[in-house]
């Protein structure tokens, strides 16, 4: 397992807009995630987190871009799973509970004080 220092409020932008990357909190959603819809120990969780490349801080604008074209639970199924994991009856979204979802993740969220995992602010 990698030993990394994980952490919040990482900057990218580019000529028009700034995203912020909140790694930590990222990685600790998606641990969540695989607990609840994986059904693994949050220690089981955490080794198959550290193994993968989600660990790893992104380097630049276009790998942040290409962790936030899905969603955390994508991220956490893929980390479970593997690759084209729905071929094996795995949903890829949480569109079928969708409302237990979203109340899970924000309670989440609010309990252990996780950021949004990215957030875009417009340059002025």
């Amino acid at each position: 397992m990698k030993s990394l220092q994980l952490k919040d409020n990482i900057q990218f932008e580019d000529e028009e807009e700034i995203i912020i990357f909140n790694h930590y909190s990222f990685c600790e959603l998606i641990k969540h995630i695989m607990v609840q819809y994986g059904k693994v120990t949050y220690a089981e969780a955490q080794q198959k987190l550290g193994t993968s490349f989600l660990n790893e801080a992104p380097q630049s604008w276009n790998e942040v871009e290409l962790l936030g074209h899905e969603l955390e639970y994508h991220w956490a199924m893929h980390c479970l799973h593997g690759h084209m994991y729905w071929l094996n009856g795995i949903p890829s979204d949480f569109n079928d509970f969708k409302n237990e979802y979203l109340t899970w993740e924000k309670e989440i969220t609010e309990k252990y004080n996780l950021k949004k995992s990215f957030e875009y602010y417009e340059k002025k």
